[in-house]
């Protein structure tokens, strides 16, 4: 009997999610690849993410994962399909993406390129070949769907601001975003990146597009790493507050699509566990304003509750850019030491328009207001068969439905990378 082997390609490896997912891999003695083909640079894992043979998921059963940067797949080649035969992978994860929101403004070629024509390819393929896609994409689909929710008095939102947030500082959209609003997207990269989505369904109905939002880690360079550190350096940090949306643990993501790529091993058939598009968020929504007085809360927290501790530090590093709103190279301390945040930061709420005046370059437009509803994905996967379920840690799935404090907070104290062992 010939050994069922599921053969799992993730591209963009180098990325935040491409790492997260290799962070998080659900290893269990039940469960665990007969191989492990990364060709990326060891430094750029986690510690602790290389894996040993054990017995596989189930007798005669086996998961192989080929994990790719953009330098060892280049998905805008002439040669794709023929380099994604030499794989030849059961399911293929794309992480990959030009994120640089506004650099796309003066690269449309390469956006598209990247995050429409590339999909489209990698979705031809699997439907030829029989091949699960998964793709991300992103809540900067959207347009200003509510209209302007902060009205035209910018100055009776941000006027008074305490420590708390009022509820005019989040707007008045009327609820989050559900797949079926309309899309209409303000900056190129979302143009692109919605392009790619109808695209890619188009060529392969069977494919899965997960929409997500306002990712962060621990790594490459991100929002809450960038934060973190500008909090230890500056006086003052004049922080966006009229857009709204959801931050979302990029590691809380990968557990989710390894739920899935766990029920797709297990299926009789390889086929589809879900297809179309859905979103995927943390629960709640904050502006990036009340994200930043969160993290600078969480972080003092943890100042005030660590002690000193002979553990190693969880490893938080840079690798690659990303979409964060102020885009540099950071590394957080560990939570185990912590660099004292400022003592006289003072996190002041700035409009857009007026936080373009201060960087004196041009921004593309981003919506006010993006945030995510992810209860159809949720209400999908409670309908999952459970017997999947006993493959994996009891603690698991803890972080995927949290709310974005939540999630914030085991990124933070490092729960989220010790949690697997």
């Amino acid at each position: 009997m010939k050994a069922k082997t599921t053969r799992i390609l993730i591209t963009g490896a180098h990325g935040q999610l491409g790492q997260a997912l290799l962070a998080n891999l659900p290893w269990l003695p039940e469960f665990s690849p007969s191989r492990l083909r990364m060709e990326i640079p060891e430094a750029s894992l986690v510690s602790g993410s290389a894996v040993k043979p054990r017995s596989a998921i189930a007798p005669g059963s086996a998961i192989e994962i080929v994990a790719l940067g953009h330098q060892q797949l280049d998905l805008t080649s002439a040669d794709l399909p023929e380099r994604l035969s030499e794989i030849n992978a059961d399911v293929i994860i794309n992480c990959a993406a030009y994120n640089a929101v506004d650099a796309a403004e003066q690269d449309m070629a390469a956006a598209m390129a990247l995050n429409a024509e590339a999909p489209e390819r990698l979705a031809i393929w699997c439907r030829q070949q029989g091949a699960w896609l998964i793709h991300i994409s992103s809540d900067y689909v959207f347009g200003n769907v509510f209209g302007n929710v902060f009205g035209n008095d910018l100055g009776s939102v941000f006027g008074n601001v305490s420590g708390n947030a009022s509820a005019n500082m989040l707007g008045n959209a009327p609820r989050a975003l559900t797949e079926s609003d309309v899309c209409e997207p303000l900056s190129l990269y979302g143009q692109s990146k919605l392009a790619g989505e109808q695209r890619l369904l188009k060529a392969n109905p069977g494919a899965l597009v997960l929409r997500t939002s306002w990712l962060y880690s621990r790594f490459g360079s991100n929002f809450v790493l960038t934060m973190g550190r500008l909090l230890t350096e500056r006086p003052e940090l004049k922080v966006v507050a009229d857009q709204v949306g959801t931050p979302t643990w990029a590691e809380a993501l990968a557990r989710l699509i390894w739920q899935l790529l766990i029920w797709f091993h297990l299926k009789p058939e390889k086929s589809a566990v879900l297809s179309g598009c859905f979103h995927y968020a943390a629960t709640g929504q904050c502006s990036w304003y009340l994200f930043t007085q969160e993290i600078a809360e969480q972080i003092a927290k943890q100042q005030c509750n660590s002690a000193p501790s002979s553990q190693a530090a969880v490893p938080l590093q840079t690798a690659s850019p990303s979409q964060a709103a102020l885009q540099s190279q950071a590394t957080l301390h560990s939570p185990a030491n912590p660099a004292p945040i400022t003592p006289r930061c003072r996190i002041t709420p700035v409009s857009t328009a007026e936080y373009g005046a201060l960087l004196n370059r041009a921004q593309a437009p981003r919506p006010a207001y993006s945030a995510l509803d992810s209860s159809a994905l949720k209400d999908a996967m409670a309908a999952m068969p459970s017997a999947f379920r006993c493959y994996l840690p009891k603690d698991y799935p803890s972080p995927i439905w949290l709310s974005w404090q939540a999630q914030l907070a085991l990124m933070l104290s490092g729960l989220g990378a010790s949690s697997l062992g």
